[in-house]
């Protein structure tokens, strides 16, 4: 029997035999100086030492700040609600879960994986691998609301899953990051190159990703808060104020301080440039989807107090056109976008300390997690007992 003593011992300093594939760890690292947030070298130590980009690492420590749970909110109280409101408002609640559900559930399980295989800075990584598990949060908590708020949650996952427009509501986004996702990983492994067309490819992940968060998910809370200010379903709203919450100051704000870095590169200049058509025609194929979306909601005669079409409309286009002027895109002639907020209640919904409740009335969400900082560390104070 070999005892420990017995094993060989490599000296310090001696290279190994199998050296790690640079892959998985490359010690050959030469890109610390980069200026690209993506496509460098592949992933070296993970570097916080030299933070080169402040405003993506802060993203990411607000981005942990703000953890939460899925069963924060006790659902118990809507589902005698989904038995006895009328049948309008219960469809348009089922409909509006089943696409944040759906599409919640392809952020969590796909922007993690595709930018990881473009070798993002320790900063962006950080902030991609933060976002990813709040989106599985996300995704978790529209679950655990239909596992809660039903009799038998199996009927009504069969009736989500049934509404296809909800499918078709990604149909634009879910293209881009199809495309995306096959060369990412063909990058990774070394089936492209690191080109232009291959940036391309990240820098449209990253589009495709903010519209889906400022236009579409946006978009969508504004039924969930709408049905919510009745005072239905309010463990609901509450829930998704704080997803609500992540997206709108977290996961649209890194999407923008992304691309407004990458445009001052000649790389960024050169796919903004080359994909202009493509973000344009983006931008406004997710609009139409909206649009019909908002038509088809209140058909049938379908109706929802203090909402209709009209206003969810042009609530889309007041979304829409915060994204047009952050591309700088020209506003279609076509629609009369908003100057203001069309949906004032929004205001309450979308800024989480607007909302003033003592915890004995009802579920607090206004907090953060470790905003304290210790400022006393090597000072020394006199205490007079």
């Amino acid at each position: 029997m070999t005892t420990i003593s017995q094993l060989p011992v490599q000296p310090l300093g001696e290279a190994a035999s199998i050296p790690l594939d640079p892959k998985i760890f490359n010690t050959a690292k030469t890109d610390y100086e980069s200026t690209s947030l993506l496509m460098g070298t592949p992933p070296g130590l993970f570097d916080s030492v030299n933070k080169r980009f402040p405003e993506i690492w802060k993203l990411y420590k607000s981005m942990k700040s703000l953890d939460w749970d899925e069963n924060e909110f006790k659902y118990d109280t809507c589902n005698p609600q989904f038995k006895t409101c009328p049948p309008a408002v219960r469809e348009m609640m089922i409909r509006t879960l089943a696409w944040q559900w759906e599409a919640d559930s392809m952020a969590a399980r796909q922007v993690a994986p595709i930018m990881a295989c473009f070798n993002p800075t320790s900063e962006l990584w950080a902030a991609y691998s933060a976002v990813g598990t709040n989106e599985v949060l996300h995704a978790l908590t529209y679950s655990e609301i239909v596992r809660l708020s039903f009799d038998n949650p199996d009927e009504v996952l069969s009736e989500i899953l049934a509404v296809q427009e909800s499918l078709q509501r990604m149909e634009h986004v879910g293209e881009v990051m199809r495309r995306g996702f096959v060369t990412a990983h063909k990058f990774a492994l070394g089936m492209v190159e690191n080109d232009q067309d291959t940036y391309n490819d990240a820098y449209m992940v990253v589009v495709a990703m903010l519209v889906l968060e400022r236009l579409q998910f946006i978009g969508s809370f504004a039924i969930t808060f709408a049905i919510a200010n009745t005072g239905l379903f309010m463990p609901i709203g509450k829930a998704v104020q704080k997803i609500a919450q992540d997206e709108l100051e977290i996961h649209v704000q890194i999407g923008k301080q992304v691309l407004a870095h990458e445009n001052t590169t000649e790389r960024g200049k050169t796919a903004r440039r080359q994909c202009a058509d493509m973000i344009t025609k983006l931008i406004g194929d997710v609009l139409m989807t909206e649009i019909n979306w908002a038509h088809g909601l209140f058909s049938e005669g379908r109706e929802l107090l203090g909402m209709n079409s009209d206003l969810l409309i042009k609530w889309d286009l007041f979304n829409a056109k915060d994204l047009y002027e952050f591309f700088g895109i020209p506003l279609p002639e076509e629609f009369d976008f908003p100057e203001h907020n069309p949906l004032k209640f929004m205001e309450k919904w979308l800024n989480i300390a607007m909302t003033q409740a003592a915890p004995m009335e009802q579920q607090n969400g206004q907090y953060k997690l470790n905003v304290m900082r210790r400022t006393d560390e090597g000072k020394v104070f006199d205490a007079d007992f």
